[in-house]
């Protein structure tokens, strides 16, 4: 595994000359650039820079150099992270609509599968980055690719048919070995599931998962087109990344139709060095941890790095982008003291995980407060101390999903069970004990199996004969105590195999209520929803396995190699048992609120909303 340096950066979609200003006096001295052509979800220019692209190979680059150099005025030593727009401009999806849409934003893989599209965006980027290097040698520490919507390589296609789409789909089933269709499935086809959780039939409805393993093909296929191409003309120096995988994250409408499932692939591929997320939406509260949308212990095994994006909305955040176009749904934190604790959470979350991350100001103002700026430095000071690619947290907990049981569910309706993974992940937020996240076909390179002594399997619908064997060469033994939710085994890849739940689990297809069983060397645990185990209910289940609980309440915990961070929204003192005896040293806390109880535990007492790092020499 690769050990070295992360990225500490700073990035805005506006100018924010002033706040780069700052951010550089404070020690950043990473910015990401992004020169757009297209708008964004609600119609809004994404720069304030002009585009840069106008027609087939009619270029005005002068104002990326523009952008690049506004920043260097203010952060002459600045390294820079560049974003490359593939996004099709206004003037290119007018210009092709008669070979059908290539709107990337509006719809991926209608894009992705028009060869002109292809062709004239790998044109653009080859030409950018050629220019690009040609004026700014040696500046560019990374360039990440940015396409579909909110340039995060997600598709809102909702599956739908265009000429291009059916050809290539028709070609993709050929090269599988799969009888081509006339078709893609219908509207109709792709929108039915049946049973109590909506979920898909491998009988029924095995045109619809295969054609939706189609959709997320296509787009990892096009990643990594483009990783590859863009290798040819960057240094090797430069690292190379893009925003994917948000399994964890995505839920209706998006959790298979969105083209993410497909992650293990770009993953894998060589061209490309990190991925990129924003936080958790779904729990960035106090006493919430927001957390990564990829499962980061894939990246990890992939030799790989995570990119996080700190876009939690301060109290001074703004949020209005036009007069006429504001983001009331996107909830700040109320106060400075919140900001304060919000963000040395997300901070600690990135060190422990080995991550990569920025500080994005969005729309601007997030960072008014010099307060929050000096506290960034702080923060930037124990990056250069601790952190490294190879970090992860030391923990007795693994959440292990499973991309090929994801593609039965039916994200198209609000009904049914999107929310399998966030809800779970926020209740492990709250364990009060790391875990690591990892999906199914890393378990028999995971290392040191022993050290889980709980494991979360969430929605394992597919099961086939080789999955059940290597669920029983490596995890259902040992003592360990295995979570299931929702149902486990309903199919073997080709037929509905309800029965096989009952001889895997221990519990029958149908059971309603949360239960336990021994099962002759491990322990079995079902859950009908993930909102039966709430973060409590994990505790008692954790404890019971043997898992260290450094905390007396239910909040985020993170621990490894010597440091541990303690969030939590509750105010007062809070005994903290520790894993091994230790003197605690404060990093980032109230050094009067700190006491050491004994060798293995020290007290606390909390101003809550508060976020505290300790050393453990």
């Amino acid at each position: 595994m690769r050990i070295e340096k992360p990225f500490f950066a700073y990035r805005s979609f506006n100018k924010e000359l002033a706040t780069v200003k700052r951010f550089y006096d404070a020690g950043i001295r990473q910015f990401c650039v992004f020169p757009a052509n297209t708008v964004n979800s609600m119609g809004q220019y994404y720069s304030e820079y002009p585009p840069n692209w106008h027609y087939f190979g009619g270029y005005e680059f002068e104002h990326v150099d523009q952008q690049i150099n506004d920043l260097l005025e203010q952060a002459p030593e600045a390294e820079l992270l560049f974003m490359v727009d593939l996004n099709a401009p206004y003037w290119l999806v007018r210009t092709l609509i008669y070979g059908g849409s290539c709107d990337s934003m509006g719809g991926l893989t209608d894009a992705l599968t028009m060869p002109r599209w292809r062709d004239e965006t790998l044109k653009y980027m080859q030409d950018l980055v050629k220019h690009v290097e040609e004026t700014f040698p040696g500046r560019i520490a990374a360039y990440i690719l940015a396409c579909g919507q909110t340039d995060e390589w997600m598709d809102v296609s909702q599956g739908r048919e265009t000429p291009c789409k059916r050809e290539a789909y028709r070609k993709w089933c050929a090269e599988k070995g799969c009888q081509a269709p006339d078709s893609i499935p219908t509207i109709a086809r792709r929108t039915r599931a049946d049973g109590p959780y909506l979920l898909r039939s491998a009988e029924k409805d095995s045109d619809v998962i295969q054609y939706y393993h189609f959709i997320s093909d296509c787009v990892a296929e096009s990643i990594c087109f483009f990783a590859k191409e863009i290798r040819k003309f960057i240094p090797e120096t430069a690292k190379l990344g893009c925003f994917f995988g948000y399994i964890l994250e995505l839920r209706w409408q998006m959790l298979v139709q969105g083209g993410h499932l497909g992650y293990e692939k770009v993953f894998s591929c060589p061209e490309l060095d990190f991925f990129i997320s924003p936080g958790d939406y779904h729990d960035r509260e106090m006493g919430g941890a927001s957390g990564y949308m990829s499962p980061n212990g894939t990246i990890h095994l992939k030799d790989k790095n995570f990119f996080y994006e700190i876009d939690h909305r301060t109290h001074s955040a703004n949020m209005r982008m036009t007069r006429h176009v504001t983001l009331p749904w996107m909830h700040e934190w109320s106060n400075e003291k919140a900001d304060i604790a919000g963000l040395r959470r997300e901070f600690c979350l990135a060190l422990f995980h080995g991550a990569s991350l920025w500080w994005f100001d969005m729309w601007g103002k997030f960072y008014e407060s010099q307060a929050l700026v000096d506290e960034i430095a702080r923060m930037k000071e124990l990056y250069e101390r601790f952190a490294n690619t190879g970090r992860q947290p030391e923990a007795e907990v693994a959440f292990i999903v499973d991309p090929e049981s994801t593609y039965y569910v039916h994200d198209g309706d609000e009904k049914s069970i999107v929310n399998l993974y966030t809800v779970m992940k926020n209740n492990l937020n709250r364990l009060g004990a790391p875990y690591r996240t990892y999906s199914f076909n890393d378990i028999p390179q995971m290392e040191s199996l022993d050290q889980y002594k709980m494991v979360i399997l969430p929605g394992y619908f597919e099961i086939t004969p080789e999955k059940e064997a290597i669920l029983r060469k490596h995890l259902l033994k040992n003592d360990r105590t295995v979570v299931w939710t929702y149902a486990a085994a309903i199919s073997d890849g080709e037929h509905d195999t309800f029965d096989a739940m009952a001889r895997l689990t221990g519990f029958p297809w149908g059971t309603k209520e949360l239960s336990q069983t021994g099962m002759g060397g491990w322990k079995s645990v079902y859950a009908p929803a993930s909102e039966a185990l709430p973060p409590e209910m994990l505790r008692q289940l954790a404890k019971e396995a043997g898992v260290h609980l450094f905390s007396e309440q239910p909040c985020p915990v993170w621990y490894g190699e010597k440091l541990l961070m303690v969030h939590t929204a509750q105010a007062g003192r809070q005994r903290i048992a520790l894993r091994q005896p230790a003197k605690v040293s404060l990093l980032l806390g109230r050094k009067e609120a700190l006491a050491q109880d004994s060798d293995s535990t020290f007290s606390y007492d909390f101003d809550a909303p508060e976020t505290i790092l300790v050393e453990l020499p």
